[in-house]
């Protein structure tokens, strides 16, 4: 009976059942974990901190003093540069989700500039927008905000109180105009 079958040879496990030897104590993964969710929840708490102050120093930076330099300065004053600021702000804003679009985070090593390139220019646009916000809540600041004591009124308010309304209808059109040309542009170039 020895026979002419050949002795097999044993098979080699499975992928899933082959072990993999680790360095250090089992426990150090968790450890890493909680300082990653430590380190975390410090930067969170220090970018609200710092969005305060922000927002607090641009009130002093792009408040009425801004309004009242337009007023004096600008041509068509305070209003020309209330439907300048409404054009300009919608442009930034599809600026910067232009680029955030172009962006190529799960290739950007073949793209290292152009990645690099789109994700400034779209911090810039953003961080521009900021003193756009300053200067809209500025202008509508009536001086009867919160539920505390009033305070007076922005310069703003109560020299140029129609201003809103030039920079709404201004923001309006422009948004209009950019939707107009974004649908002849879907037009002629249909996506595949």
């Amino acid at each position: 009976m020895a026979g002419s079958t050949k002795p097999r040879r044993r098979r080699a496990s499975a992928p899933a059942l082959r072990y993999e030897r680790r360095s250090g104590k089992p426990a150090s993964a968790g450890k890493a974990e909680k300082k990653g969710e430590w380190a975390f929840g410090c930067l969170l708490f220090l970018g609200f901190a710092a969005i305060i102050v922000l927002l607090a120093v641009l009130d002093r930076l792009w408040g009425d003093g801004t309004w009242q330099w337009a007023a004096k300065s600008w041509p068509g004053g305070a209003y020309g540069f209330a439907a300048c600021a409404g054009v300009v702000g919608p442009c930034v804003l599809v600026l910067s989700l232009f680029c955030l679009n172009r962006m190529r985070w799960r290739s950007w090593r073949e793209h290292p500039g152009s990645t690099m390139l789109s994700t400034g220019a779209a911090i810039v646009s953003l961080a521009a927008l900021v003193p756009y916000v300053a200067l809209v809540f500025n202008a509508q600041d009536t001086g009867k905000w919160g539920k505390g004591r009033d305070t007076p009124p922005s310069w703003v308010f109560s020299y140029v109180p129609w201003l809103w309304a030039v920079g709404l209808i201004a923001t309006l059109a422009t948004i209009a105009a950019l939707a107009c040309a974004l649908v002849m542009h879907n037009r002629r170039h249909p996506t595949p």
